[in-house]
């Protein structure tokens, strides 16, 4: 009754959020993919999703077969890499890097689950976290990079895992904490607390204070935890992604405020060489991302 083609369907719907995307990611017309979604509901007697909210909001029902997806997909995938003998030489390792400091806490369960499938395959994460880890990638230094910016596309394939919210976090008794939303007007004099990351390749100036005015202040800082701390103690504002601010502000420390009227969107890629992008065990890695998909 429930086919691999409707699993895919799910994860791809929760992936993208929207039918006309799913649609156009699994190269189905919209009437094709309404029909095959209705199909399914009919069968299983009940509603999957909620048809109007953007993004899609999933039944209790659906979020049932989505984790059935993200519990079957990745073990199909592998299963085909290991039928496949189209590799020409065997991986024993893959070098990784993440220029998205806020990665970890659903990229190592990511790779323990890869690793489930790939015991021999060693991911070499001694690298870790980088502010420019692209360089490292074109000399053959590293295989994978986890990375928000697409820089020297000519020579990199970039595969889209997922989008994220970026959102300001401040104390709770700062000005800005009864805004609904922040303009970059209301970022023009303050202290922006972030990790040592190059100006111009910030996302709360790239993407949201462009070219306003800015007669603040840039502080920078190492370590994750004093940012939060920082901010907590009103000693400057941030921007960082909402899965990292959720936990703090559930615990009263910070408030977070979206990044203009419609909310600040940043997507997360995975870029590799271009000649890596149909080996099977980069693919397999690549789903095993997109099924977490950041949680």
């Amino acid at each position: 009754m429930i086919g691999l083609k409707h699993l895919k369907t799910i994860a791809t719907l929760k992936e993208t959020g929207s039918l006309v995307n799913t649609a156009r990611e699994l190269f189905l017309t919209q009437s094709a993919l309404s029909h095959q979604i209705k199909d399914l509901e009919n069968k299983l007697d009940c509603q999957l999703f909620e048809r109007k909210t953007q993004p899609v909001r999933f039944t209790p029902q659906g979020m049932l077969l989505l984790e059935l997806a993200h519990e079957i997909l990745p073990k199909v995938e592998a299963t085909k890499c290991r039928l496949k003998e189209s590799l020409n030489q065997p991986i024993s390792q893959m070098r990784l890097s993440v220029e998205c400091h806020a990665c970890f806490h659903w990229l190592l369960p990511t790779i323990k689950e890869f690793n489930n499938f790939w015991p021999d395959i060693k991911i070499d994460y001694e690298r870790g976290f980088s502010y420019d880890a692209i360089p490292d990638l074109l000399s053959d230094e590293l295989d994978l990079v986890l990375t928000s910016d697409i820089r020297e596309p000519d020579q990199l394939e970039y595969a889209h895992l997922f989008d994220f919210k970026l959102k300001l976090i401040v104390a709770p008794d700062h000005d800005l904490a009864k805004k609904a939303y922040v303009t970059a007007l209301d970022l023009k004099n303050e202290t922006i607390i972030s990790y040592p990351i190059p100006r111009e390749r910030q996302d709360i100036f790239k993407h949201f204070i462009q070219n306003a005015r800015f007669d603040g202040t840039l502080k920078t800082v190492d370590q994750g935890l004093l940012i939060f701390q920082l901010v907590s103690a009103g000693m400057g504002v941030a921007a960082l992604p909402d899965w990292l601010v959720t936990p703090y502000e559930s615990q009263g420390l910070i408030k977070s405020i979206p990044l203009g009227a419609l909310g600040l969107t940043r997507p997360m890629y995975l870029a590799m060489k271009k000649e890596m992008k149909d080996n099977p065990v980069y693919r397999h890695f690549l789903n095993t991302c997109k099924l977490n998909n950041g949680r």
